[in-house]
């Protein structure tokens, strides 16, 4: 059995939340859910993990939710942050494994380590869809690169009309007229979208401004998008307001 059939079987065997530790990637620990709500939260006592820690490297935590959602909740996400180390998620009979990245609103922009691809990526990894990361240097988009539309098509994405556009589909934008479209931004739905836009500015949510209008270049859509669970983006940001 492999570790994660170990962790299925575990999740499936209490109506409540179960939760564990994994050690050196390769050992679930069961935990005792200590939440005084343990239908609907865990919590990991200090001594199991105390006990933990003497016995090897704690690599993830794991736990499951009993109702279908393989996304983190808003408190998931804020203990997931704490601890800054993968969680392993069960529920409905699947596993995911979840980067602990930082919350998407309100990151300061630095150019190939936190800018509007690193967020589009890990909002998406939050929401169910991993993506690769792609080695960009400043100012490929003055070069002719397209690195945007290369690696869209190259990883799932196809291109969708804007009277089509439905919440998670991705627009691609220039920064100014003469430049190639170099910048992404998520559809949330209701005219609003995320996105981390140049030096100096916080990622953020906002509406879509009729200024972006001329500068859209496309809008993409990934081919899993019915894997994508923005619940993902939503209890990020309730927890960032937390």
């Amino acid at each position: 059995m492999t570790l994660e059939d170990e962790c299925l079987l575990y999740s499936a065997s209490s109506g409540n939340e179960v939760c564990g530790l994994i050690l050196n990637n390769t050992h679930l620990v069961r935990c005792e859910n200590v939440h005084p709500q343990p239908s609907q939260h865990f919590r990991i006592s200090d001594e199991d993990w105390i006990k933990a820690e003497t016995a090897g490297e704690i690599t993830a935590v794991f736990h499951s939710h009993p109702n279908p959602k393989l996304v983190l909740s808003p408190a998931d996400r804020t203990a997931q942050i704490a601890t800054g180390i993968d969680w392993w998620l069960a529920s409905a009979g699947l596993l995911r494994k979840i980067r602990p990245v930082p919350h998407l609103l309100g990151r300061r922009f630095i150019h190939g380590i936190t800018d509007c691809y690193t967020l589009f990526r890990d909002a998406y990894h939050l929401c169910g869809i991993d993506l690769p990361d792609f080695e960009r240097t400043n100012g490929w988009w003055l070069r002719g690169e397209n690195l945007y539309l290369k690696n869209m098509a190259a990883n799932g994405f196809y291109e969708v009309s804007a009277a089509d556009i439905q919440p998670g589909d991705v627009i691609i934008r220039r920064a100014f007229p003469e430049a190639d479209p170099c910048h992404a931004m998520i559809w949330l739905g209701n005219n609003t979208i995320l996105h981390h836009e140049v030096y100096g500015r916080l990622s953020r949510r906002e509406q879509l401004r009729r200024i972006y209008a001329p500068l859209i270049h496309s809008i993409w859509r990934h081919e899993q998008c019915s894997s994508l669970d923005l619940r993902g983006i939503y209890d990020d940001i309730s927890a960032r307001s937390l």
